[in-house]
């Protein structure tokens, strides 16, 4: 006997039928480079790079995508959960693509993010390692700062 959800709308069940390849592995966390302050001077830069900034609650939406809780896309082979959307790899591990809590960096912005991690937050040091890298411009010092202040070692401003 399957027990009922007491709220309109909800689902009849409480479990749901897992659809995509949660239904066949566990789904593991993010890559640290995605993680804001997992992310590491030698973290690998890529051509898109989604960070999750911190607060965003990454292993609830596992553990709903893993209950058959989120709305899997056979075409685009992507969970949506929680207004946030996640691919995943053939070892289990969840790319994040987009939605509330996550940023887009380019490769120069990723950049610029990871010198600004390497200098404990040394704003001027960072502009100062980087001042002859022709694809860093203000756009990319922007994009970097503007995810950097969520930073655990960010110092304001300089």
């Amino acid at each position: 006997m399957m027990a009922t959800v007491g709220r309109p709308g909800a689902p009849s069940s409480l479990t749901a039928p897992i659809k995509g390849p949660a239904a066949k592995m566990p789904l593991r966390e993010p890559n640290n480079r995605h993680i804001l302050n997992s992310i590491r001077p030698k973290s690998p830069a890529k051509g898109k790079n989604t960070i999750v900034l911190p607060g965003t609650d990454v292993a609830g939406d596992l553990a709903q995508i893993s209950a058959g809780h989120a709305t899997w896309n056979p075409t685009s082979n992507r969970y949506k959960v929680n207004g946030r959307t996640y691919a995943v790899e053939d070892t289990g591990t969840v790319i994040p693509v987009s939605g509330p809590g996550f940023v887009d960096l380019s490769r120069p912005a990723y950049k610029v993010l990871k010198q600004l991690i390497g200098s404990n937050g040394d704003i001027d040091a960072a502009r100062r390692a980087l001042a002859r890298d022709p694809a860093i411009g203000d756009a990319e010092w922007r994009s970097a700062l503007d995810v950097f202040q969520h930073h655990k070692s960010y110092r304001g401003e300089a």
